[in-house]
């Protein structure tokens, strides 16, 4: 079976997979200090398209890795970060055929931070450069793009550690 798949059909696929990404995210990082800092997430990816006549809705293990450097000023910090988001394989069976998604890519976002004794609230904006592999029946179709990006979070900082929690759309 042919598939067509249209820049607005990807471009709604890939923005679920950035939502649903980040959902659930738990994040390490030092970020409470001024200066660089280092972290890793884990979370979940999602994938919604109507593709030929089925709806492809999928979930999938999705891992972050992200650098960023924070700038101390007086009320509120700034940072600015860069990651490399992979969001997985999601797969389903649409009809008689396998459908999979890979979307993975680099991001660079601002950081706008509160930090409130040891919790930090915050929103971030950015762009990530993606790519996706979309294989329906053994044939795969790649797309990529660069879209917009924003984020609202909190971390806990634990000394020279610290968790957060995100969602990014």
């Amino acid at each position: 079976h042919a598939v067509s798949i249209g820049k607005g059909a990807l471009m709604n696929r890939k923005w679920l997979v950035i939502v649903a990404g980040a959902l659930s995210s738990l994040f390490i990082s030092q970020l409470h200090a001024e200066g660089l800092y280092l972290g890793a997430a884990i979370g979940q990816a999602g994938i919604k398209d109507n593709i030929n006549t089925g709806t492809f809705d999928a979930n999938d293990a999705a891992y972050k890795a992200f650098i960023g450097w924070r700038f101390k000023v007086p009320v509120v910090n700034f940072a600015v970060e860069g990651a490399y988001t992979d969001f997985g394989k999601p797969s389903q069976t649409l009809g008689a055929q396998r459908v999979e998604t890979k979307l993975h890519g680099p991001s660079l976002a601002g950081l706008v931070i509160l930090p409130l004794g040891p919790f930090d609230l915050y929103g971030k904006g950015g762009a990530i450069n993606w790519s996706a592999d979309t294989t329906i029946g053994g044939a795969t179709t790649s797309k990529s793009g660069t879209d917009a990006f924003y984020g609202v979070g909190a971390g806990l900082n634990l000394g020279p550690f610290g968790l957060r929690a995100e969602y990014e759309r």
